[in-house]
């Protein structure tokens, strides 16, 4: 990936809601649902939410890193849209690569919790304790708490804002 130290980059691999819908008929607007991929000037990396788009992000970050990868990944919120690529973003599979991981609590669970629901052998072949990459997760509190303050690993700052 090249990177403009100047501005941040921002590249949409997933904006469709609820139901993936890839072919020809959403060619233009893209049929993954949501995954979008931040880059600082500096080279870090954030990703909001991991639809079915983080596939494909995985397997293009995979191809142009030179060492183990490092970012975070910012869930807005954890219905399914937003969570089912988790399990398929390759760079969790690779050793030595590390991963911040925000997001709020599910429904009476955390975050993590959530997401090793989905990871169940029931469900899908590899848990979330058996992923490669070092992973910390990192709750979000609710809406009416102090808004946090994410680091993007190079001095960079994201502050999340409540809509």
């Amino acid at each position: 990936m090249s990177v403009n130290t100047s501005r941040v980059q921002v590249q949409f691999w997933g904006t469709r809601g609820s139901l993936a819908r890839p072919g020809r008929r959403t060619l233009r607007y893209g049929g993954n649902t949501s995954c979008v991929q931040v880059t600082s000037p500096k080279g870090s990396l954030v990703v909001i939410d991991c639809g079915t788009g983080a596939h494909d992000l995985g397997r293009s970050l995979l191809a142009e890193a030179r060492g183990p990868l490092r970012g975070s990944i910012l869930f807005s919120h954890t219905h399914w849209d937003h969570i089912q690529g988790f399990p398929f973003f390759a760079p969790l599979f690779v050793p030595g690569c590390h991963w911040d991981i925000y997001g709020p609590a599910g429904l009476n669970q955390s975050l993590r919790e959530t997401l090793a629901g989905q990871m169940e052998h029931i469900y899908f072949p590899v848990t979330l304790d058996e992923l490669g990459a070092s992973i910390l997760f990192h709750a979000l509190p609710e809406p009416s708490g102090p808004h946090p303050r994410l680091s993007a690993g190079d001095g960079q700052r994201l502050r999340g804002l409540c809509l």
